[in-house]
């Protein structure tokens, strides 16, 4: 193109400005604007979202309660005292021998897909019950057997019949599987003020780990050992005490050494108080409306600890005071473990500290973490006819008749009373001693952490 065309062409250009000045000066100022706006609302923004590591290998059916209840409500919710009060239904009915339970929907209730909530839709898997939904909003339960506690067992998400579709704040968008287990989710929010959330599992604590320091992650929820994270200026750790879980030292009662009452009443006053752990003492947390402040307390009470161990002596032979005491501890208790084992060797035992990942077959002592019914109910736990679950082997007359009477009844001030009873009957008894509630630890990138509380308190 040459010199006379550059300017022709200058020339109608500047002829078209002439001709379309005002759509054109309109049109610079339609976008000045647009930019002002969206500079001051963001209305154009995309989604935030966070990327979520979490520990252990989950199929559809199983998920954890971390992912859940981001998707779904429960019927039934727990106060901090251990209550069972309503969520989605507007209460229950219950007879006066705890066999029949109806439950009523709240009104209008939707899942995620805008389908109303039927009662029908709910699916439940509870033993010995039959269930049916005599109304579309009604749910009845009945027991063969009395079970006041019955409410405390919906506490759970509900999910529509043979799905994932929940009541929200998030659904399900995208799975991805290796074989039957899920590897990632990404969970979409109902509310565009919540971030997208991307979980990613791993099978185990160091790959986790792992994966936060490569970045895969911005937060990993229920580390049990952040003390194994390397050190990172960009990172912070939120902890809380989980008040569901408890860390205790069940003994063997039908142990040669450890069948002895006072000698375990020994241990147990002698087991230490871990520091920067929250004391337990007593198989309930102190908040909750069972808890009875009165019963006998253990842990880190040396001069007992020998009172006991000298009413042993007389009922103990010398060679089984002098055997070996094994200990078996998970590994991320082994430094627990350990603590317990030293403050056992000063009161003279031949202790010792074993490592096992599971739960082992035969055990002397075993230091666990458990998890705590919602109910004050722990009939599976210490009835003597629960031989699965009853680790220990505890077999004590009075202490089964107050877990049987606990569950009969609907009256609360009955059941506090029988499960006062029990506290102190097994706290006497020393089948176990509990040391404290653990912290529940999340890790995180700091700058993720307005995303995080969101999240948190949805």
């Amino acid at each position: 193109m040459n010199l006379k065309s550059l300017r022709l062409a200058w020339l109608i250009f500047l002829e078209y400005l002439k001709r379309n000045k005002v759509w054109i000066v309109g049109g610079i100022i339609l976008v000045m604007g647009l930019v002002i706006i969206q500079l001051k609302f963001n209305f154009f923004r995309p989604q935030a979202s966070i990327r979520i590591g979490l520990i252990g290998t989950f199929q559809e059916h199983d998920l954890p309660i971390e992912v859940t209840g981001l998707l779904s409500g429960p019927l039934v919710e727990a106060s901090s005292d251990g209550k069972v009060r309503p969520k989605l239904v507007t209460g229950w009915e219950v007879n006066n021998d705890a066999t029949n339970f109806k439950f009523k929907l709240r009104d209008n209730l939707k899942w995620v897909d805008n389908t109303f909530i039927k009662a029908a839709d709910l699916e439940f898997s509870i033993p010995n019950t039959e269930i049916s939904y005599p109304e579309t909003n009604i749910i009845q339960f009945k027991l063969k057997e009395p079970y006041s506690p019955l409410p405390s067992l919906l506490i759970k998400p509900i999910f529509k019949r043979g799905t994932l579709i929940g009541t929200g704040p998030y659904k399900i968008a995208k799975i991805e599987k290796s074989r039957i287990f899920i590897t990632k989710l990404a969970l979409k929010p109902n509310d565009s003020n919540l971030p997208i959330i991307f979980v990613r599992f791993y099978p185990n604590e160091k790959v986790a780990i792992t994966g936060f320091s490569l970045g895969e992650v911005q937060v990993l929820l229920g580390l049990s050992n952040p003390k194994l994270l390397p050190q990172n200026p960009l990172a912070e750790i939120k902890q809380k005490t989980d008040f569901s879980k408890i860390v205790t030292i069940f003994f063997q009662t039908k142990d040669a050494l450890l069948s002895n009452r006072s000698l375990r009443q020994a241990l147990a006053y002698q087991a230490p108080q871990i520091i920067g752990e929250e004391v337990a003492n007593n198989p309930y947390p102190p908040q909750f409306w069972t808890y009875n402040s009165d019963a006998k307390k253990y842990l880190s009470n040396p001069k007992e600890a020998e009172e006991a161990l000298e009413r042993a002596k007389s009922q103990v032979p010398d060679d089984k005071l002098k055997s070996e005491l094994i200990l078996t501890a998970t590994p991320n208790l082994e430094g627990a473990g350990k603590t317990v084992v030293d403050a056992w060797k000063e009161l003279g035992f031949d202790s010792k500290l074993r490592v096992e990942s599971g739960m082992p077959q035969n055990f002397q002592a075993l230091l666990i973490t458990q998890s705590i019914p919602i109910d004050p109910d722990q009939y599976f736990l210490w009835h003597a006819t629960q031989t699965k679950t009853n680790l220990t082997k505890y077999d004590s007359k009075r202490a089964d008749k107050d877990l049987e009477d606990g569950r009969k009844t609907s009256n609360e001030e009955e059941r506090k009373a029988k499960y006062f009873d029990f506290q102190k009957t097994l706290l006497e008894d020393a089948p176990a001693a509990f040391l404290y509630f653990p912290k529940y630890n999340i890790v995180y990138l700091k700058k993720v952490e307005p995303l995080l509380n969101k999240i948190l308190n949805p």
